[in-house]
């Protein structure tokens, strides 16, 4: 068979087909009008409860950085939580709502899918995270939507609150052993300084040497000089250990007072109450729904109505040829 023939033979068939539709108008049309009512009836409020959606869009802050992740994709992370998922449908009895038997043994996994589909968490290519809930009830939509804010600062605050007592601990402990460093070294000083009669060594050794010379060159002897003949060898003996231990004194003050500091900060950070997102777009009550839609359904009805129609009339006129 030629082209031109298989040309002329295509359009032929083409155009009995279209001959046959022509014929057939009335069938199809009534086939159509019927499905078009029947959807239309069917994907009422009656049959199929109306749902509503409500959004807020939100930018991360005070997230801090953890590795090589984002905050955008730690917002996320924190989003997709179980402890936010789980609250959320205990809270607003969402077993119910999507007529799940809380008695069959996969109930849990069923719900949670369910959520996943009428909870929705999607990250916007302006860096933010969009919010949806879904709900039959449009002021339930919008609460959902809120206590997901709400729960995600909380379950944030939770998990850094966490991490800052730990550090707080730390900085607590390292407070702690730096200031018996220092009582216990100030209480060697005492020591020395009551046993050994030293105060400072350098001003000391100055004035006790001073006067000790003057005694030997005098000659006097007695209970003054007894005293600065002990308190001079004791400055010979205790003298630079005992400074030594002053200077290590002010070396061991230093570092518990940047001890405190870090200390003190540690505790800031664990008492700081802070929120982890900038709302951009708060939720509100939906004034429209957003399941089903009525005129898909009724068009997808009409068409996949029709059609199936017209393929059954082919087929069946064919074999009857």
């Amino acid at each position: 068979m030629s082209q031109e023939e298989s040309g002329k033979n295509y359009f032929q068939t083409n155009m009995e087909i279209l001959g046959f539709a022509s014929r057939k108008w009335k069938l199809l049309l009534g086939v159509g009008v019927a499905a078009a009512i029947l959807s239309a009836v069917f994907s009422g409020p009656k049959f199929i409860p109306p749902k509503f959606t409500s959004r807020a869009v939100v930018y991360p802050t005070n997230l801090g950085i953890y590795g090589s992740e984002t905050e955008l994709e730690q917002l996320q992370q924190y989003l997709e939580s179980n402890v936010i998922r789980d609250t959320i449908i205990n809270k607003f009895n969402l077993y119910d709502e999507y007529g799940v038997d809380t008695t069959q043994p996969s109930s849990k996994n069923f719900v949670n899918k369910l959520y996943a589909e009428h909870v929705t968490f999607t990250e916007t290519r302006f860096e933010s995270v969009e919010i949806t809930a879904t709900s039959i009830s449009p002021q339930k939509a919008k609460q959902i939507v809120e206590e997901v804010l709400h729960q995600l600062n909380l379950n944030i605050r939770a998990i850094q609150k966490e991490k800052y007592k730990e550090i707080l601990l730390i900085n607590r402990e390292l407070v702690n052993n730096k200031k018996a460093q220092v009582d216990s070294l100030e209480g060697l000083i005492r020591e020395y300084a009551t046993k050994y009669g030293l105060v400072d060594y350098i001003g000391q050794s100055i004035e006790v040497t001073e006067g000790y010379f003057k005694f030997l060159l005098s000659g006097k002897k007695g209970d003054d000089y007894n005293k600065a003949t002990e308190i001079y060898e004791n400055l010979q003996k205790y003298g630079r250990k005992f400074h030594n231990m002053h200077a290590q004194l002010n070396e061991f003050n230093d570092e518990y007072i940047r001890r405190m500091h870090a200390y003190e900060a540690s505790v800031k950070d664990y008492n700081k109450i802070q929120t982890y997102t900038n709302v951009l777009v708060s939720p509100e009550v939906p004034d429209k729904k957003s399941y089903p839609i009525r005129w898909l359904i009724v068009l997808s009805a009409v068409v996949a109505s029709v059609l199936f129609t017209f393929t059954a009339l082919l087929i069946f006129g064919y074999h009857k040829r």
